[in-house]
């Protein structure tokens, strides 16, 4: 998509993975297509994020879409609530953005799904699909021929090894990752890998 395009994107959610949606837009030269942020939460929050307002709740969205258009980032930690709000904007006949920073790479003939943020250094090889609505974090790579179901977030680091499956609403800590042709069962969660000389204690 041109940054030059006449349009307008919003993000859902305020908080910190709409803080780095935006940071990721601002990287990738639409700052001036963003209106601001919605969040169901916006009575108890700032009025604004680095300057974008935060503009009422999910509902006042759904009221503005009908009659004005723009394109949505639904920044929500949680995949479950994030596909059930972008679900619910979808039947409204919204459309999504796919935040790419400048300094990812996807491949020409790999599939990423609408709606979906790519952190700096997250890597999609050949033949790999992302399905709508993930996160991919710094450093995260989906390796050639994967599949990454909707709503998945992948943390800093994780990796989705060649040929794996991993099914909708998944979680990969930081650092780990699902091997060669493995397949991993929706909403499933696996944990950060432990670092040498972590301290759980002071």
């Amino acid at each position: 998509m041109d940054p030059t395009e006449e349009m307008r994107v919003v993000v859902v959610g305020a908080g910190g993975y709409g803080r780095l949606a935006l940071d990721i837009l601002l990287a990738s030269g639409f700052g001036e297509q963003v209106m601001g942020f919605y969040d169901d939460a916006h009575a108890a929050l700032p009025g604004k994020v680095r300057g974008f307002p935060i503009l009422g709740d999910v509902a006042m969205l759904k009221s503005m879409l009908s009659i004005e258009s723009a394109y949505v980032i639904v920044a929500i930690t949680d995949g479950e609530a994030r596909l059930r709000v972008a679900n619910s904007i979808r039947s409204l006949g919204g459309r999504f953005f796919t935040a790419i920073h400048p300094l990812a790479y996807v491949s020409g003939v790999a599939r990423v799904g609408d709606g979906s943020v790519l952190a700096s250094g997250a890597v999609v090889h050949p033949d790999a699909a992302v399905g709508s609505h993930s996160f991919l974090g710094p450093g995260s790579v989906v390796d050639r021929d994967a599949e990454v179901g909707a709503g998945v977030w992948l943390s800093a680091g994780s990796v989705v090894g060649s040929g794996a499956s991993v099914g909708a609403r998944v979680f990969l800590g930081h650092n780990s990752g699902v091997g060669r042709k493995a397949s991993v069962p929706g909403g499933a969660k696996i944990e950060a890998l432990e670092h040498i000389g972590r301290r759980d204690t002071p």
